[in-house]
């Protein structure tokens, strides 16, 4: 884990041998304390007050888990110059956590004034081998199909680049780069690192989503936070009607030291927020089932391999 000391902040008194005629620091080196500063901060997740005017952090929208998740910062949630990953805990729950990815950039798009696309980024090969997005399943979760910008990469060093480029664009208002395997190639703590500082820079959330990966043994990252997604059953509305996407959900790293937060969330994609599933309610125990199709493989728009 990767964490940056810094000093508590606190204006010091000078004592009285400390000579009062100091010579006040020239321009130029005044602008680069500055400039070595504001790195600092963004290595640690604070934003500067150049920045002060845009929302600094987004959340789930459920406040018991926002507010576990402040952490060292001064808002609830999670920040958005900063990445983020998500694994699937089972090969099965690759479509819920690629759903999850998604709502969660839709809820930091839903800060903006302005309508800022998403842009995700898979290899060619793996989307062929598992479907691609799906545009009536984005629209049932609430999702404009039209949001979505998709690029297909030949392979995961490709989809690393293209996801850096796309991550340095303040015309982004998320990137999502999808990897699958244990070890892809050219997945390491450099280019994590590259990603997270241009995150910093650009403040576009930058979510990395994992599927058949080894979350028990993850490879090092420079992601703020580490999350686990599989799929849970939902709850039937009222006269039997299908109930909510669902998803259980457990914090495995958070860079302010925070681990072992979970919860089974559910979507109201009416009012674009999470909402834990009340323990006084039941589900039917058929299994975790995906929570609602966002990726599928015999639609008449997928390139066969």
């Amino acid at each position: 884990m990767n964490t940056i000391d810094s000093d508590s902040g606190q204006a010091v008194e000078p004592s009285p041998d400390t000579p009062s005629a100091v010579p006040p620091a020239s321009p130029a080196k005044a602008s680069a304390l500055r400039t070595k500063l504001a790195r600092i901060l963004a290595a640690s997740g604070v934003r500067t007050s150049e920045d002060k005017d845009a929302p600094s952090h987004f959340g789930f929208g459920v406040e018991a888990i926002d507010s576990a998740l402040r952490g060292n910062a001064k808002a609830d949630g999670l920040p958005r110059a900063a990445l983020h990953e998500l694994h699937a805990e089972s090969k099965d729950d690759r479509t819920s956590a690629a759903a999850m990815a998604l709502l969660l950039a839709q809820r930091c798009r839903n800060l903006d004034q302005e309508a800022r696309p998403v842009l995700w980024v898979s290899e060619s090969g793996e989307a062929r081998r598992q479907g691609r997005l799906y545009p009536p399943g984005l629209a049932e979760l609430g999702i404009d199909p039209d949001s979505i910008l998709h690029v297909d990469a030949p392979d995961s060093i490709a989809a690393l680049r293209a996801a850096a480029d796309g991550v340095r664009s303040p015309a982004m208002a998320a990137v999502i780069i999808e990897l699958a395997g244990k070890k892809p190639r050219g997945l390491d703590l450099t280019a994590t690192r590259r990603l997270s500082l241009s995150a910093q820079k650009s403040g576009v959330l930058s979510l990395m989503l994992r599927s058949n990966s080894d979350p028990d043994n993850p490879l090092p990252t420079a992601a703020f936070s580490r999350w686990l997604v599989a799929a849970a059953p939902s709850l039937a509305l009222e006269a039997n009607a299908p109930g909510h996407p669902a998803f259980d959900i457990k914090l495995l790293r958070h860079r302010s030291g925070l681990y072992g937060l979970s919860a089974r969330l559910e979507w109201n994609r009416d009012d674009q927020v999470f909402r834990e599933q009340h323990s006084e309610q039941s589900a039917p125990d058929t299994g975790a089932v995906p929570a609602l199709a966002a990726v599928r493989t015999d639609h008449q728009g997928t390139r066969a391999a």
